[in-house]
């Protein structure tokens, strides 16, 4: 069973991201600008009420599998709460960065979104805060640098807020990179391992990572259950692992990969609702949106049946041990909390 954090506020939000049997089962569905190439072929044409509207339809579509769902600030933190499309007993997690397309060619710098904050999220009454980390150490020691910055400040917040952090390092092509290419593929494999690894130094809470592998073949399955076996026995912080729009029966061979190694859940999306979201035939919109569900039942299901369930309580007499009867003169006092 992997450990979780012994900070009360944290403690407390895990506690709401997770199925009762101690996995993390969300769905993101923080995706912004893309989704208006999703809903039409003339994405300037897609208003601000669009967007909303259906994250609001997808996430009544996905709440009664899930344990948590991932939001974004500008179309989803704020409105799913207050239209009731996310239950009281369904977890919120917000991102922090601002969305990670459309990014210029070269070295990247993860983006924190301008006017927003830990301290916005935690106040939003959010469980969980999650980041996007680009991280190519390999090719620029300046930028990795800078990114490694970023994320020992959010870490820093994160203890501050008692707010839980998710970090999701991306691995990425480089101009003059062949993606396709074998070499380039075991090269990101190993980053993928690395890249987790360098988060969990830096203070992640919990990792949210891509699959770190290509299967298909024997060799490539072999390499993909190694890759996975690598990350669980070098990290302390549980890990996910994301659909990164792959289909659907793809990505329940990564996750069972992935469970059997270790891992604690999931966080997926396109590979759930993307083609309910991009049919414009209003029936096949329904079966599509009706079979969502059934989804996200079988990624549960593989979850539960492999994967490594968090602990996230203490026996009474370890709680005794480490918190003192006045502990919380000494947790978070007030002139802390700016």
């Amino acid at each position: 069973m992997a450990s979780i954090t012994t900070d009360p506020g944290k403690q407390r939000s895990i506690q709401r991201v997770t199925s009762e049997d101690g996995f993390f089962n969300i769905c993101a569905m923080d995706h912004q600008r893309v989704l208006k190439s999703m809903l039409s072929n003339d994405p300037d044409s897609v208003e601000f009420s669009d967007i909303v509207q259906l994250k609001d339809t997808v996430v009544r579509a996905v709440a009664p599998e899930v344990s948590g769902v991932l939001t974004d600030a500008r179309y989803g933190a704020a409105f799913v709460v207050a239209t009731g499309a996310l239950p009281r007993n369904v977890g919120s997690v917000v991102e922090v960065g601002d969305e990670g397309y459309d990014i210029p060619p070269g070295p990247r710098k993860s983006r924190l979104r301008s006017k927003w904050s830990m301290k916005q999220i935690k106040l939003l009454g959010a469980d969980v805060a999650k980041f996007l980390w680009f991280f190519r150490p390999d090719v620029n020691p300046e930028v990795a640098e800078h990114q490694r910055t970023v994320l020992r400040e959010l870490v820093k917040e994160s203890e501050k807020y008692s707010l839980p952090l998710i970090v999701e390092p991306i691995w990425y092509p480089l101009p003059g990179e062949d993606a396709s290419s074998q070499e380039w593929k075991d090269r990101r494999i190993d980053g993928i391992v690395e890249s987790a690894i360098e988060a969990d130094k830096l203070g992640a809470d919990l990792l949210k990572l891509e699959f770190p592998g290509y299967l298909g073949s024997p060799e490539g399955d072999r390499r993909a259950v190694e890759a996975c076996q690598a990350i669980d026995a070098a990290v302390t912080a549980p890990w996910l692992i994301l659909s990164a729009g792959v289909g659907f029966e793809e990505f329940a061979q990564q996750m069972e990969i992935a469970a059997k190694a270790g891992s604690s859940g999931y966080m997926a999306g396109r590979s759930v609702w993307m083609d309910a979201v991009t049919t414009h035939d209003e029936a096949d919109r329904a079966e599509k949106f009706a079979a969502i569900r059934g989804r996200l039942s079988k990624l549960n299901e593989i979850t539960r049946t492999h994967g490594k369930s968090v602990a996230t309580h203490e026996k009474l007499d370890e709680v005794l041990g480490r918190l003192p009867e006045f502990w919380y003169e000494s947790w978070h006092p007030d002139n802390d909390i700016s």
